[in-house]
């Protein structure tokens, strides 16, 4: 597609660096959870480096969670992958905080951006300007 728009001065290998850049972030992700140095050298020592392996240890960091993280996680994916168009944080907010069994909706029971966003273990991204919340992915170029 580059090719397209020579004078933009994009390089042609733009898409073979996109898979890494997101492998980075992932990988990033899944050392937060580090709480020493030592626990930190470990966990890099292990990192995957393939991308398709990468996400799988997302995944399996999303099933250590808590129950009500692990659903939390699930339905927030759920949802902005069957989404038909890009949904605003508040509305993805608004959504989680419905649930089959309930009579009225309550405001209570908004879940948090940063809720969202943790349980999720980098696989989702808010763009802050146009508060857009999708899911992080290859593009494919």
């Amino acid at each position: 597609m580059w090719h397209l728009f020579p004078s933009v001065g994009f390089d042609s290998n733009i898409k073979f660096q996109l898979p890494r850049f997101l492998a980075a972030a992932l990988q990033i992700e899944s050392l937060k959870s580090c709480t020493s140095i030592n626990s930190l050298r470990k966990a890099i020592k292990s990192l995957p480096s393939d991308l398709d392996d990468i996400y799988r240890s997302t995944l399996k960091r999303i099933k250590t969670q808590t129950k009500e993280d692990i659903s939390l996680a699930g339905r927030a994916i759920t949802l902005l992958t069957h989404a038909y168009r890009s949904l605003k944080i508040t509305e993805l907010q608004h959504a989680l905080g419905v649930y089959n069994d309930m009579e009225t909706f309550n405001d209570d029971d908004v879940v948090n951006e940063g809720a969202i966003v943790s349980v999720c273990c980098g696989l989702i991204v808010v763009d802050k300007e146009s508060e857009t919340v999708r899911l992080v992915r290859e593009y494919s170029c």
